[in-house]
């Protein structure tokens, strides 16, 4: 489901804000803890309500409820250990596709250790998603990481990661996910700004040849924090590009697929604990098989406490 995806990007951006502070892990007293949670409560409009992990779009427009809670909690156990955890429900309830409706969670743990300038990691994942009140997908992700300062505003993250998916209706999906990446980050104006950009390469092996696939791709994210009309507004803009080769199909035919999503994203801070956020995804998914080949526009409104 895209609300994965969409988790797991907002860790990364917090990686990258994290990178980007003053207060770096290195320079962090032993034993400070810090404890930081976010409700989020909203609207989402979809002019092609789909599955993507299904690859399965109903060609049907929809607005839906948006209920997202999250909690993250770090522990600097050291000058040079971190521990971070953290917990997320997303519930999204649409007003007539009601077989859409869905309910992802989302826990992950992740430790890591500074070296000098350089720091490596490893962290644990575990997703449940609900689909129609009903189980729909497990998923198990390990991966390992290194960060590597080359200079105070140019970042270098290198990663692998293992993940096992289990689809409680549709066994033949069932998979093994390999993923390598290489991601740099760029930092601007006291770290109120900042460039990334991505390179994956993805080998997913299913339960069924024939939904088998390796994927080259990319991301790019651009985001800048300033002050208007005396308050802090954030802006970013993201893009990813992915290019599926799968195993010849059942009828013997080749399957490709060229996946396009671009995003926009606005927040406005009205003090500590309040934000508006608002968003615009576009999704051009490509495919010599006709059910895969969609795409999807999505635009969203929420309200942000945090504390």
């Amino acid at each position: 489901m895209m609300a994965l995806s969409y988790r797991y990007a907002a860790i990364s951006t917090a990686i990258v804000i994290a990178i980007g502070s003053s207060s770096t892990y290195a320079k962090a007293s032993s034993d400070d803890l810090s404890l930081s949670g976010k409700v989020k409560a909203g609207m989402e409009y979809q002019s092609n309500v789909n599955i993507s992990e299904l690859e399965q779009a109903s060609g049907e427009s929809d607005t839906a409820v948006v209920l997202d809670a999250q909690v993250d909690l770090g522990w600097q156990i050291s000058n040079k250990v971190r521990l971070d955890s953290g917990y997320s429900i997303n519930e999204k309830r649409y007003q007539t596709a009601s077989d859409y409706d869905s309910r992802l969670q989302l826990a992950f743990v992740d430790m890591s250790y500074a070296i000098s300038t350089t720091t490596i990691g490893a962290s644990v994942y575990h997703a449940q998603a609900d689909l129609d009140n009903s189980d729909f997908l497990t998923l198990n992700q390990a991966s390992v990481y290194s960060m590597h300062t080359l200079n105070d505003s140019w970042f270098l993250r290198p990663s692998v990661m293992v993940a096992d998916k289990q689809f409680s209706q549709f066994a033949a999906r069932d998979a093994k996910n390999y993923t390598a990446g290489l991601d740099s980050f760029w930092f601007f104006n006291q770290g109120q700004r900042f460039i990334s950009l991505g390179v994956t390469y993805e080998d997913e092996k299913t339960q069924s040849p024939e939904f088998s696939y390796t994927a080259p791709g990319m991301t790019a994210r651009v985001s800048n924090q300033f002050s208007l009309w005396q308050l802090q507004h954030k802006l970013q803009f993201g893009v990813k590009l992915t290019q599926r080769g799968y195993q010849t199909q059942n009828d013997g035919n080749d399957r490709d697929d060229v996946q396009q999503q671009y995003d926009a994203k606005w927040e406005v801070n009205f003090g500590q604990h309040w934000a508006v956020l608002t968003s615009i995804e576009y999704g051009d998914f490509q495919s010599t098989l006709s059910s895969a080949n969609y795409d999807d526009t999505r635009a969203g409104l929420m309200l942000q406490a945090s504390f």
